[in-house]
């Protein structure tokens, strides 16, 4: 019987203390020079449950970061301007661990949606240009028939409509910029799009065979999207569940829905997409093997994640 070869706690960490240690004499590698890497990330509301804080994930996604900087990959993330969000983190991880010799160029790219970049300042443009983000503002939808200079609060259901088309379309520009996405975390309700936000993004690059990796160490809504690769019907991820959590959203699905004409708010089929993708075909798309895939679902391990998604991209986007 052929020997399986597995990788070892200590193959982990001496993977992860030589790339740290390249790094640390600015000998940049740049793997993914010109790559854009989006990270699908929010806080979940079930982390401490699991044994974990929001410290702990942003400690993980801080050396995931470092790691995609050092290999020359440009990120990408939708986000907003909350101070303690992950828009100030990811720009100031930028300007942190940047190569010296590249203080100029562009290593992130936070895309804002209407009527979000509204509240952008200048003094948060120039801040986010000295640390090299750039600050994308989507425009909404044409369609919509609005005042682009007017703050549209998210209150009542023809503004949650604004919002919910803006946001797709962020989504959508910004998945066509996007070479392979990292998921970890996510809120499961009292979202403010048509979907809650993980859900939909990882619906759009999974429908374009976009590499994609699904941490399932801090739960959330990534791990109700691993179930649902897996063949299983996770109730978070039907408009009776959603539904039941927030009635003004149940109102507001009726609301969309009556406005269009098609791509209707549909849990149905988005279920139906994710049991019918299989491992095997996101395997085929992210360059790790399906048991490489669900050890990256269930390990808490960080030297383990990083060498998976590492492995992962460096088979798919490394030239």
């Amino acid at each position: 019987m052929k020997k399986e070869n597995k990788v070892t706690n200590k193959d982990l960490d001496k993977y992860v203390a030589d790339e740290l240690k390249e790094s640390s004499k600015e000998r940049e590698v740049h793997l993914f020079d010109g790559k854009n890497v989006a990270i699908s990330i929010s806080n979940s509301s079930e982390i401490e449950n699991l044994g974990f804080s929001l410290a702990h994930q942003k400690n993980l996604i801080t050396e995931i970061t470092r790691f995609l900087i050092i290999h020359g990959s440009n990120l990408i993330y939708g986000g907003d301007l909350r101070q303690n969000g992950y828009t100030r983190l990811f720009s100031n991880l930028v300007y942190q661990y940047r190569p010296s010799k590249e203080a100029g160029k562009i290593f992130f790219q936070n895309y804002f949606s209407f009527p979000i970049y509204l509240n952008l300042k200048t003094t948060d443009v120039l801040e986010f240009r000295k640390n090299g983000v750039l600050p994308i503002k989507v425009q909404p939808p044409a369609n919509l028939d609005i005042d682009e200079s007017k703050f549209y609060p998210p209150e009542g259901n023809d503004n949650l409509f604004i919002w919910s088309e803006s946001l797709t379309k962020m989504r959508e520009e910004m998945q066509s910029n996007t070479d392979a996405r990292i998921f970890t975390g996510g809120g499961m309700s009292n979202f403010k799009g048509k979907y809650p936000g993980l859900l939909e993004e990882s619906i759009l690059a999974l429908k374009n065979d976009t590499p994609v990796y699904f941490m399932g160490i801090f739960g959330g809504l990534t791990s109700r999207i691993i179930e649902a690769l897996k063949g299983n019907k996770p109730q978070e991820l039907t408009i009776e569940w959603q539904s039941s959590q927030n009635k003004i959203y149940k109102e507001f699905v009726s609301h969309y829905n009556s406005k269009k004409s098609e791509d209707k708010i549909d849990y149905k089929s988005n279920l139906e997409f994710l049991n019918n993708y299989t491992l095997d075909r996101l395997s085929k798309n992210n360059g790790l093997s399906v048991e490489e895939n669900k050890r990256l679902f269930s390990t808490v391990h960080t030297s383990e994640i990083i060498f998976l998604i590492m492995k992962g991209l460096n088979k798919t986007l490394s030239k």
